[in-house]
């Protein structure tokens, strides 16, 4: 049977470069592993069958983490079935890539299992076509994201960051900000090809000195204005976790909104204080691979 982990991970930076003919938006984001993870478990079985031990997480064929699977049965005619188990951490629709990150082991896993022997650029090539945050979550670590997420450039690795995360217990559809920013953005620059942007050269050049206080100073996601506009309960929540004295961004499209602390003491008082007020609040680190 194998067994991987499926780590959260956050945008520290997040910016929309143009979109393609076909409606994709082009991303640039620097993006970031967490130590919070989800178990995948994947073993041969004569039917496939996915459960998971968070009830309101469908287990049905929508589920990210079986259309990996479908992808690679269907692209390599995979004659048996495989039985997935999911042990969540993750909340659900927050923003941290938990549906992207157990996808992303399960491609590994049938790659292993069944001895496909594919490489790491096939793997992506695939994970791509699952979702943006697919290819980075196979990687891991410090990563720049390009394109639809398939473009990755490793990074310096990041160094220890202490992170509160705080889900206030509903789901973001990412779609719906999308189209939101869209509407905020109805000519958006088409940037291809150019330069980075201010935000994540600023971003990349606190990584390359591996200054925290720099990390924080440059925390940046486009996704912001239209996700607050959408759900004003997260611009208020942003608000509290900078009352705190911490460093706070939205994570990816939303719903989990992040605070980064100076150090490891500010970030226990900070989640303590916000236990009980929101139904996940969880103090994590960033991690490197």
């Amino acid at each position: 049977m194998y067994q991987g982990i499926a780590a959260a991970k956050v945008n520290l930076t997040l910016d929309v470069k143009g979109r393609r003919p076909d409606g994709y938006h082009l991303l640039e984001s620097v993006m970031q592993t967490l130590s919070l993870c989800d178990i995948v478990e994947v073993e041969p079985a004569a039917r496939t069958t996915l459960s998971c031990d968070m009830p309101e997480l469908s287990c049905a064929e929508d589920n990210l983490a079986w259309r990996a699977w479908a992808l690679l049965q269907k692209e390599y005619n995979l004659d048996a079935g495989v039985k997935i188990t999911l042990h969540k951490q993750i909340p659900l629709g927050g923003g941290l890539a938990g549906g992207s990150s157990n996808a992303a082991q399960v491609l590994l896993a049938v790659n292993e299992i069944f001895a496909l022997k594919l490489p790491p650029a096939k793997l992506i090539e695939l994970a791509a076509q699952l979702g943006a945050d697919v290819p980075f979550c196979l990687q891991g670590g410090t990563a720049l994201a390009c394109g639809i997420g398939e473009e990755l450039q490793p990074q310096s690795p990041c160094p220890e960051l202490r992170l509160v995360l705080v889900n206030p217990g509903f789901a973001v559809n990412t779609a719906s900000v999308y189209a939101q920013y869209d509407l905020n953005n109805n000519a958006p620059e088409d940037r291809v090809g150019g330069k980075y942007s201010a935000s994540t050269q600023s971003m990349l050049k606190a990584l390359q000195y591996g200054d925290p206080a720099q990390i924080r100073e440059n925390l940046f996601n486009v996704l912001e204005p239209p996700a607050f506009q959408l759900f004003p309960p997260l611009a208020a929540l942003k608000q509290e976790l900078t009352a705190l004295g911490l460093s706070a961004l939205l994570c990816g499209s939303g719903a989990t909104v992040m605070g980064i602390a100076a150090d490891k003491k500010r970030a226990a008082i900070a989640a303590d204080k916000l236990q009980g007020k929101y139904p996940f609040v969880r103090a994590v680190t960033s991690q490197n691979f």
